[in-house]
């Protein structure tokens, strides 16, 4: 089975690259006139990258962020950008205006970069297809950047940030190297900045249709990208990637000692062979316990590297409300080794893998094809996921569609997906289905949903909140931003309603909220909800689960030091449940902060059977940052009390008392990269163990 699904594979690859290599789909000339040009300058060198507009940077193409996305206005103090290349890379400075304090507290390269002011540029070497890529930094030089090839991706680029006394400029060279351009020499861009402050985004490109500022099929285009010599011709050549990693752990039990690899080797240009042996995943990742109520089971984040640059496929085209997820990675065990097939190749997406375990192997493929131009967007995608063990086998095929209407905003979808294996005993109850239609712009949504589950639809590698329910779901949103005289930024209002029944015609979820948002121009926000939830549980019974009447008062909340306070209460379960969170993040010195965080659930049941009881979560960390590539966190968590009931299994009503401490210091500078770990935030209590990994990266940088 697992060579049988390789094969199909390599298949749809190598069907893919033909397909696309005769040329049958290519981008409207008329609508590329539409947006803003840039030829992009060649320069014999790089220029100077000190945060600062000097003579290297003569040559340059200037282009100026003329509009307020966010307002849909033009802006009073345009941003200017200067855009040039070199034989090794491209080069962007930023010279912002900023009225008052700029926002720079972050040192370290990482996503906190986003609780600062920042400029961003947004790349699609090869169009509306393919990968895109997005270089953010802030006024102090400190970057992150993503891209769709891997989430973990996090090559070496340089940004370097100055504060003036009229605002702040920022430099950066984005190498061809870390891209996956598929030899385009006419990229889409964008070029965003963010103020903290307004929470407005200023951008080079802006059409009124687009859904949000980095829209692909909205951006502008810089061409002549990587013309010339051998020396740009080699830099745009991906590299294989080869990340050996040495493990040292010293416990109670002892010391012990292993070593694994992972790696991608390019097959074409866009596409790559993905492996992992002997993996390991021990790393300190962010803290994912909470205690917030839910009548769900809860998503986890995928940390795993092999996931991370194989899963980028196993999407939807459509969902415009909820969608199960037919592959959701932190279902699958630790495994042993994994091989896998991923890549782009013109309005064709895939990938594949089998991860092969003790016993155990899970192997999945999908393939996505898709088209946008100005007027119209479509797409298909084709998945089949498969579990097998010496005791059970799953399969699950799914197949999605979508198009919209880019002019009117209005788009419709359709999904469908069927079980089989070991668990299906009916058939026709082992299958998903969902037609849909909504309307979508930045500041609007509406949308309504036809949808059924079976009630033997649960499979093994995906994601299900709740099987055997059928009805529709329903809602909208709507921004209403105010003029720049008004002491509010903008209000948010929403509202949405679920009516799902089982296949006995009785109910089985009722889901009715709504909430509206305050954010004020002094960076206070309030909001105010309501919910009211009631799902079938284990037992058959219909059931409250509504803590969600309430509301929430923050201030800065989009920064790195937000505070907030949230109360809600409601309903749940067989009696009445309410839920307190507070939070502070709080700078101590230059490069040193403090958080906190304390969570309670009270529950008050009507049953004199049934315990009455309270949980409470309280977590501190610090973070020291001291350098661009290097991090210290230290965190302490504690959990105790009884856990909310949840509707799919009966409560025992023990009470948790859980201990969690953890430190972590965090070095990755180009082709290295370091951990030293104590416990592990993501464990619920610590596990007295000191961890060591060297990870090296031959060829290509961690993610690329």
């Amino acid at each position: 089975m697992k060579h049988t699904r390789m094969r199909r594979i390599l298949i749809a690859c190598f069907a893919s690259v033909l397909y696309v290599s005769i040329g049958i789909f290519v981008a409207s000339a008329a609508d590329a006139a539409e947006l803003p040009h840039s030829n992009v300058p060649m320069l014999a060198k790089m220029p100077s990258m000190q945060g600062r507009i000097d003579e290297t940077w003569k040559g340059s193409a200037r282009v100026v962020l003329e509009y307020d996305f966010t307002n849909r206005r033009r802006v009073v103090h345009p941003t200017v950008v200067y855009v040039a290349q070199d034989p090794m890379g491209l080069d962007f400075a930023f010279v912002v205006r900023e009225r008052g304090s700029v926002a720079a507290s972050t040192v370290s390269n990482g996503s906190a970069i986003f609780g600062d002011d920042n400029v961003q540029v947004s790349l699609e070497p090869q169009g509306v297809q393919g990968f895109s890529y997005q270089f953010t930094a802030n006024p102090r030089g400190a970057h992150y950047q993503s891209s769709t090839e891997n989430s973990a991706y996090t090559p070496h680029w340089i940004s370097r940030g100055r504060i003036t006394s009229r605002g702040y400029t920022i430099t950066m060279h984005i190498p061809f190297s870390i891209i996956r351009s598929g030899g385009s020499h006419a990229w889409k861009a964008q070029l965003v900045r963010f103020d903290l402050k307004t929470n407005s985004l200023q951008v080079w490109s802006y059409d009124p249709a687009a859904p949000s500022p980095t829209e692909a099929l909205y951006s502008g285009t810089l061409s002549g990208v990587a013309i010339g010599g051998s020396e740009k011709k080699k830099a745009t050549r991906p590299k294989a990637r080869f990340q050996p990693y040495l493990l040292g752990v010293r416990s109670a039990g002892g010391s012990t000692s292993q070593m694994g690899l992972d790696m991608a080797v390019p097959i074409t240009p866009t596409a790559s062979f993905v492996g992992s042996f002997h993996p390991d995943y021990s790393n300190v990742e962010t803290d994912q316990q909470t205690i917030s109520p839910t009548a769900f089971p809860r998503q986890y984040q995928e940390v795993r590297p092999f996931f991370t640059q194989v899963a980028n496929t196993f999407g939807t085209s459509g969902c415009a409300l909820s969608c199960p997820s037919v592959l959701y990675t932190p279902a699958i065990p630790t495994f042993r080794q994994g091989y896998g097939v991923e890549g782009t190749q013109g309005p064709l997406s895939f990938s594949g893998f089998d991860a092969v375990g003790a016993r155990r192997t899970d192997a999945a493929e999908a393939v996505d094809f898709g088209v946008q131009n100005l007027r119209e967007t479509y797409g298909v995608n084709a998945q089949g996921v498969t579990v097998a063990t010496p005791s059970f086998v799953d399969s699950t095929d799914w197949l999605s569609g979508a198009f919209s209407d880019n002019r009117n905003h209005l788009g419709v979808y359709g999904n469908f997906a069927r079980e089989s294996g070991t668990f299906v005993t009916d058939s026709s109850a082992a299958r998903y289905g969902e037609i849909g239609a909504f309307y979508q712009t930045a500041n609007s949504f509406a949308g309504i949903a036809r949808q059924f589950i079976g009630s033997q639809f649960n499979p093994v590698d995906a994601y299900v909140a709740q099987n055997n329910t059928a009805g529709y779901e329903a809602g909208g949103q709507h921004v209403f931003h105010m003029s720049p005289k008004s002491r509010l930024l903008d209000v948010q209002i929403s509202a949405f309603d679920t009516r799902f029944w089982n296949d006995a015609s009785k109910p089985a979820q009722n889901m009715i909220n709504w909430q509206a948002s305050f954010n004020f121009r002094n960076l206070w926000s309030f909001n105010v909800f309501q919910n009211s939830t009631f799902v079938s549980t284990f037992d058959g019974n219909f059931l409250p689960f509504s803590t969600g009447n309430g509301a929430f008062l923050g201030y800065k909340l989009s920064s790195n030091f937000p505070i907030g306070f949230l109360f809600s209460t409601g309903a749940y379960y067989h009696g009445h449940a309410a839920y307190m969170q507070m939070f502070d993040t709080m700078p101590i010195r230059r490069n040193l902060s403090f958080s906190l965080n304390f969570n309670e659930n009270s529950y008050a049941s009507n049953r004199a059977t049934e315990p009455s009881f309270k949980q409470w979560l309280n977590s501190a960390s610090v973070n020291w940052q001291f350098s661009r590539d290097a991090s210290l966190s230290l965190g302490a968590r504690r959990i105790n009390g009884t856990s909310l009931p949840t509707s799919y299994f009966a409560p025992t009503f023990t009470p948790i008392f859980a201990d969690n401490l953890s430190a972590a210091f965090h070095y990755l500078h180009g082709h290295n990269e370091f951990y030293l770990v104590y416990g592990d935030p993501n464990a619920l209590t610590t596990t007295p163990a000191l961890f060591f990994k060297w990870i090296f990266y031959a060829g290509a940088e961690k993610g690329t």
